[in-house]
């Protein structure tokens, strides 16, 4: 087997999974390069936001988790531009020619342009820097509330808002709404607590998703005290006020914005077909079309199933798509035809605040309340013991 360098661009689930699966062939060569020198594990944000895990629950730092490996460099820069004609990948400070290229650069935050004041006056929880910035300005906002408790309880409403219940939306309002209750009740104080709002634009909550999800999350919502408001669009977003295309509007304190994602983005500058969102287009082998030697996994591609569907954005697509394209690249290799991917959703575990969860199994099984919430909390370690224990590695290294 000949020798190659892959260069991955994106040390997300995707990166991570990709690099997993190549750094142990001898004939494998691999640059990591993300701007940051952590990799985020969004899917647990919700439990950082709640006050129920400190900042290092939810990183892993790449410099020590790459120098585990011995056939791999970690560079901490961002991606100007990629040359397909002559293989290269350039950074502020270097270039890098590459034999086969993973483009797993991830999503932010889509904030449409056709709601005025949605991205200056709500918060993302896409990078670990937006995540931290609301937790301490709800925390602050907490405290100011019980300090002005001190007049009487005829104080103002305290309005929280989520915009958009996918899966994201869900979590969060679950978990904010079981910490604010338990905050409440643990300090026995007398006044009025927080409302958490919970809007979008489908009938439902999680739509599209299996019905047994859409229940149990709804009930556990409705249990938690949140407002659950289905089909209604936001048309305005003004410093703390929410206008919606009824006419209603709700005053806030806080509001995150989850109703959906764009493409990180570097995909503005490739070149590359994308859609609106700027999501890469890959044919059914993970390539860019035209590109056999350049591969995109995860939230920065446009997933879609067999059928045409669209596939959610979430850490497990990414991580199957990222082994498909290593699986390629080894292939390719061995001068082997590559597969064309095929997704198999393996199950779903929904967090539903404080100690209840709600998911479905491999073979339908479906499970929810406190065992649900013990099996994704097993399937989180599972993912993040064996990262832990290479940056340990690596750190000693």
């Amino acid at each position: 087997m000949k020798s190659v360098h892959v260069v991955i661009i994106g040390g997300g689930y995707g990166g991570i999974r990709a690099l997993e699966r190549l750094a142990h062939h001898r004939s494998v060569r691999i640059t990591l390069i993300d701007k940051n020198p952590y990799h985020y594990m969004q899917a647990e944000v919700y439990d950082f936001i709640a006050n129920k895990v400190d900042m290092s629950h939810i990183m892993i730092d790449l410099p020590s988790f790459t120098k585990s490996f011995s056939s791999v460099r970690f560079v901490c820069e961002e991606v100007n531009t990629i040359d397909p004609t002559h293989n290269q990948v350039a950074t502020q400070t270097e270039t890098f020619t590459y034999d086969r290229l993973i483009i797993a650069s991830g999503s932010r935050t889509y904030f449409p342009d056709f709601i005025p004041g949605l991205r200056e006056h709500t918060y993302g929880v896409k990078s670990i820097p937006a995540a931290l910035n609301f937790k301490q300005q709800f925390e602050k906002a907490i405290f100011n509330r019980i300090e002005s408790q001190t007049q009487g309880c005829e104080v103002t409403p305290f309005n929280i808002v989520i915009g958009g219940a996918g899966l994201s939306g869900v979590e969060i309002a679950a978990e904010m709404a079981a910490y604010a209750n338990s905050f409440y009740q643990n300090g026995n104080f007398g006044c009025r607590g927080i409302d958490v709002y919970l809007i979008d634009a489908y009938e439902s909550i999680l739509y599209g998703m299996d019905p047994f999800l859409i229940e149990s999350a709804y009930r556990r919502l409705t249990e938690l005290g949140v407002h659950v408001w289905h089909n209604n669009r936001i048309s305005e977003v003004r410093p703390q006020e929410i206008l919606l295309d009824n006419g209603k509007t709700l005053r806030f304190e806080f509001m995150i914005f989850t109703g959906g994602i764009a493409a990180s983005t570097l995909t503005k500058y490739l070149g590359f077909e994308t859609n609106p969102k700027g999501h890469l287009i890959v044919d059914e082998m993970l390539n860019i079309p035209g590109y056999d030697t350049i591969y995109a996994v995860g939230d920065v591609t446009h997933g879609q199933d067999k059928e045409g569907k669209f596939i959610p954005p979430t850490a497990q697509f990414a991580e199957r798509g990222a082994e498909h394209a290593a699986e390629n690249i080894l292939r390719s290799l061995e001068d082997k035809s590559k597969k064309p991917f095929k997704y198999t959703n393996q199950g779903i575990m929904i967090a539903l605040g404080g100690e209840y969860g709600a998911g479905l199994l491999p073979g339908g099984i479906k499970v929810k309340g406190y065992l649900a919430y013990l099996i994704k909390k097993a399937i989180f370690r599972l993912y993040t013991t064996p990262l832990r224990r290479r940056s340990a590695l690596g750190k000693r290294r």
